[in-house]
Order: structure tokens, then sequence, then C-alpha cells
């Protein structure tokens, strides 16, 4: 059964609340002014999830808004681990660090995500690409890869979130289906196109027209 609306419109209002304190006191990011932005992107990820994941990754949110933690924020410092790993390590001793089964559990969650995300690279060059390197490995201090960026995000999850989102993927899997996959539909959907072929087509030529062969 997939998400409720309204679980999916309370996940996206928690987080952008959280978004907006990133940063606090500091130079706003560009992106913490673009809520359409956010919105259909955190959507299009929800809406291709359980509602069981779903509901359990509300209750992540929740209750850390009650015990004053910020997932994004956490989201962040953790992937700075390879990208600046001074600052990681200042950072751990503020926010609360996962233990050692939702560390596996999230690991295991990135090895398939990121699996399913080098095909949708094979089979939809232009759309999947997002700039980022596919690999931790690849990071630098600057840019951060697919995977950290994953890994940093599944980090702040809940155990039971985890394996509820374990669970869906293995699911989607058993009927031949992929998570990233009807994510990034979802994403490209938001911008008015029916199918990742129409948007594979129409970005290609975008971006041949614009010197990209």
């Amino acid at each position: 059964m997939s998400p409720t609306k309204e679980t999916i419109d309370r996940i996206v209002s928690l987080e952008w609340d959280m978004f907006q304190l990133v940063n606090e006191g500091g130079p706003r990011a560009d992106c913490q002014d673009d809520r359409d932005t956010f919105d259909a992107m955190r959507r299009a990820q929800f809406e291709a999830w359980s509602g069981n994941a779903a509901e359990c990754y509300l209750e992540d949110l929740t209750l850390a808004t009650l015990t004053g933690r910020n997932l994004i924020f956490e989201k962040y410092a953790h992937m700075m681990r390879t990208t600046a790993p001074e600052r990681y390590a200042e950072l751990t001793k503020h926010i609360k660090m996962p233990t050692s089964r939702i560390r596996a559990l999230a690991r295991e969650v990135c090895a398939k995500l990121v699996a399913q995300t080098e095909e949708l690279h094979r089979l939809f060059p232009y759309v999947a690409d997002s700039g980022r390197p596919l690999h931790s490995e690849d990071d630098i201090y600057g840019t951060v890869s697919v995977e950290t960026y994953q890994l940093g995000e599944l980090l702040t999850y809940s155990d039971i979130t985890l394996a509820a989102l374990l669970d869906h993927i293995d699911k989607l899997a058993a009927q031949g289906k992929s998570l990233a996959r009807e994510i990034l539909l979802g994403s490209v959907r938001y911008y008015g196109y029916a199918s990742l072929e129409d948007a594979e087509k129409t970005t290609r030529e975008r971006m041949i027209g614009g010197g990209r062969a």
C-alpha cells in the first residue's frame, strides 16, 4: 500500500521546517528558499515508498522534533565524514550517532540503491546524471557522491524505518521493479514528463543543442 497524501504532507512539512534551521546564524543556501523544488523532490521520493516505511519515517521525524533533533542537519553532518573529516569529527559531538544496527541496515539499503542508480545511469544517462559522482571513493571537498548523500540520509533513520524500507526494496525487486527508478520517474513527472524515456529524449536534445555530446 502506498503512503497517504496526509502522511507525505506531514513528512515534507517537518523536513522543510528542519531544513530552514540548517546553517542557522550563517548564510542561507539558495535552495533553502526554493520550497517548490524541495516539495517536488521529497514527494517524489516518499510517493515511491511503501505506506509502512513512510509511516515509520514520520514517527522518526515526529520524535526528533519533540526531542530537539534536526535530522536534516544530521544528514549533512554524516555526509562530511568523507568530504570534510575534521568538521565531521567536531559535529559528532553534537548529534545522535547511529547504532551498529542502524549502520548495518543503512549500508545494506544504500548498496542496493546505488546499484539501482548505476543501472539508471546506463539506461538514462542524461536524466539520471545529477552531476555527482556515484561512489564515496570519489568524494572531494565540495563534491558529494550519490552514495555519500544517500548514506548520510539513511543514517538518520531509525532501524525500524530502515527495515521497512529494505523490505519494500526487496518486494519491488521481486516484481522486477527498482525503487531508484520509481523515485526518478516520480521526479520527472513533477516536471511534466510522461515517462523516463520522454524525459531522456528531451533532456538529451536540449543538452546536445547546448554543446554536450
